[in-house]
């Protein structure tokens, strides 16, 4: 099997660097899980805000601390898990049938899609060509969706533009696009922070710089739907939310200072002058609004400095808040000196994910973490349309190898956070690494706020002294994660597919109480009605090799003796689904006790061959314990394009089924 999870960073792809995700505040990670929890910093572990002028003395430190003619370089791309929490755009008319949404971590925090819709409109957004996006205005009918507008969304800063998904503000009258963007610039050898070296098939290798692209769009006239303010924001995109009318945005930035391009002959006066030059606007994001000149997304004061962190890499973390209801998009900052991996939100809080360890990225699959590793955790309070500074800590090991999926290891349940780490350097990415590379050992951290010193204390660990049974047999790696209330489940895999329920009802005495063997794995796993799981995956024959994709339903009502009800496998080896390249690939909507799943597949009728391209119809009913296939639907007559940006949203029994592009209707 070939992964295609990279296929949503096209222009991504081609990057080879070292990784810095700069800011932490750890207390050191280990390869093997710790016996007992590890002591917590005190305050050190903290953030403090900088006052004027702390900003440009702690990266001038930062930068004394490089090696000559070396630079720490970041490049981050993440986002967080789906879960069976729907959010809807808004409230459709009184007889609007019920509707599928997107799939999202936490009920009331909206993720962008490709694919949303009112209950009477909907809206596609998909990749243009150079710095354009296209969004398609399309009004519900009985048969094939309507057309009614579309528009080219340019970004007037950049010379390609991606997309990430949409967002609507609550009333439903107003879209706001997000994507990544990414300008051409001279060649420029000595280009270290800032830029990134890229190649595509149609073009030579060049050097640019990233920005976060955001559109308004009006659509209280959904048939004159009209573009509006446009925001450009130095950096990387992380990912985005949206709570209320607030759109929230987390972005890297790694900035290209004068001490970066000096020639490796510069000599020791020549760099302490480039760093004695430093300055905050040199340091910080900026934004530039409909194309105009740069302009200050925030000052020093609006930042927060750790320093416990020893990393010589240069990288601002920005949260950056925006009101959806305004016609200038109006915004307010906050930073903090440090990259970012992964972000996890509730409906009141948001937790950053960061590290102060130099790992090597060798692809956007394959990565090499440190032996001794350790995952920082930051947490704010929302509100006001601000965020506040609330504590950090720190747990062993990282989030794992799939940027798509690191915020799966992250959940809040009673003011507790979970966090599940590896503590290996180089586990498994791709299937045929389960041959290959030895399993990297899992850890879960409970971490509970103290507000005295403003740290997240380890509360407990799992495996521990009283509970040293690893979490996975020998040899075996997780592959899924799902928190759900006072527990969690995992899924591992060697040769087959263990599902671990965790008890996580006394939050400072975890424990595995069940488990449960079954053929193949589940790579993402959904709670349905009636104490049931859905797991979606692979299936796997006995020596271990991966076949076509699986459907399994899991009983979970008694967490100490976990059944499995039914299961089914689609395709041969080879086969793909929309999964592999975006955590809302799956489509699902509850009718009764069937849940109806929708999933843009490519399935292989023979190993790596006979494929065929299409939306697959599964029915999973929770009282008879059943997975019915219901095959293939707009099954591609050529070549289809990327899965990862195929989606479909059912309303009612219509199904609308985004490939390529283009918006078709379907008879459930």
């Amino acid at each position: 099997m070939k992964s295609n999870r990279v296929g949503r960073w096209p222009l991504a792809a081609a990057v080879i660097v070292t990784m810095l995700a700069a800011c932490g505040g750890g207390s050191g990670g280990s390869a093997d899980a710790p016996s007992q929890p590890p002591p917590s910093e005190p305050r050190a572990q903290a953030l403090a805000v900088s006052r004027p002028g702390e900003l440009v003395g702690y990266v001038q430190q930062r930068l004394r601390a490089r090696p000559t003619g070396g630079a720490d370089v970041g490049f981050v791309i993440s986002s967080g898990p789906p879960t069976l929490a729907t959010q809807p755009v808004a409230s459709g008319p009184a007889t609007t049938p019920e509707k599928s949404g997107a799939l999202v971590q936490e009920a009331g925090v909206d993720e962008a899609d490709l694919l949303i819709s009112d209950g009477t409109h909907l809206y596609s957004l998909q990749p243009g060509t150079g710095p354009k996006s296209l969004l398609r205005v399309y009004r519900r009918t009985a048969g094939a969706p309507q057309e009614l507008k579309s528009l080219d969304l340019v970004d007037p800063t950049a010379s390609w533009a991606g997309v990430a998904g949409l967002h609507s503000s609550v009333d439903g009258k107003t879209l706001a696009t997000v994507g990544s963007a990414w300008e051409a610039l001279p060649g420029d050898p000595a280009c270290r922070n800032g830029c990134v070296f890229i190649g595509l098939p149609t073009m030579p290798w060049v050097w640019t710089r990233s920005s976060i692209s955001v559109h308004r769009v009006d659509v209280s006239d959904p048939a004159q739907a009209s573009a509006g303010t446009h925001l450009s924001i130095d950096g990387n995109l992380v990912d985005s939310r949206r709570i209320g009318d607030t759109l929230y945005l987390v972005s890297t930035h790694a900035p290209r200072m004068a001490l970066d391009v000096l020639p490796a002959t510069a000599t020791a006066a020549e760099r302490e002058a480039a760093i004695q030059g430093v300055t905050a606007e040199e340091v910080l994001p900026k934004l530039h609004r409909n194309g105009g000149p740069a302009e200050p997304l925030l000052t020093d004061t609006d930042c927060y400095l750790q320093t416990a962190n020893a990393s010589s890499g240069v990288q601002i973390t920005t949260i950056t808040m925006i009101d959806l209801k305004s016609p200038t998009l109006a915004q307010k900052s906050r930073c903090m000196v440090g990259g970012t991996e992964a972000v996890y939100m509730t409906a009141d809080t948001l937790y950053l994910a960061t590290t102060r360890n130099v790992y090597t990225i060798l692809s956007l699959t394959a990565m090499i973490y440190p032996q001794a590793m350790s995952t920082d955790i930051h947490k704010f309070a929302l509100g006001a349309g601000d965020v506040a500074y609330r504590g950090s800590g720190a747990v062993a090991g990282h989030l794992g190898w799939d940027y798509d999926r690191k915020s799966y290891r992250l959940s809040e349940h009673n003011g507790d956070l979970r966090v599940l780490t590896y503590t290996g350097s180089d586990g498994w990415f791709t299937i045929q690494d389960a041959g290959s590379k030895p399993a990297s050992p899992a850890l879960l951290t409970v971490l509970r706020e103290r507000t005295s010193d403003q740290t997240l204390q380890t509360l407990a660990t799992l495996p521990n002294t009283s509970r040293p049974a690893l979490l996975g047999k020998e040899g075996e790696q997780i592959y899924a994660v799902r928190f759900a209330g006072e527990r969690a489940y995992l899924v591992t895999f060697r040769r087959a597919d263990p599902l671990y329920v965790l008890d996580l009802s006394n939050p400072a005495d975890p424990k595995t109480v069940g488990e449960l063997e079954v053929a193949g794995f589940s790579e993402m796993l959904y709670p349905l009605p009636g104490g049931q799981l859905l797991g979606v995956g692979r299936d796997a024959d006995s020596s271990g090799r991966a076949t076509g994709l699986k459907f399994a339903l899991f009983d979970v009502n008694d967490p100490s003796r976990p059944g499995l009800r039914a299961s089914l496998t689609v395709g041969d080896v080879g086969s793909m689904s929309a999964l592999d390249g975006s955590r809302h690939g799956l489509n699902l909507l509850q009718v009764g006790s069937v849940a109806r799943v929708a999933l843009p597949a490519l399935l292989a009728g023979a190993p790596y061959a006979n494929y065929q391209q299409g939306l697959l119809k599964l029915e999973v009913d929770t009282t008879v314990g059943s997975i019915r296939n219901l095959g293939l639907a707009g099954v591609a007559t050529e070549p289809a394009g990327p899965l990862w940006q195929e989606r479909s949203l059912q309303m009612g029994d219509q199904l609308y089924y985004l490939s390529k592009g283009e918006l078709s209707t379907l008879n459930w």
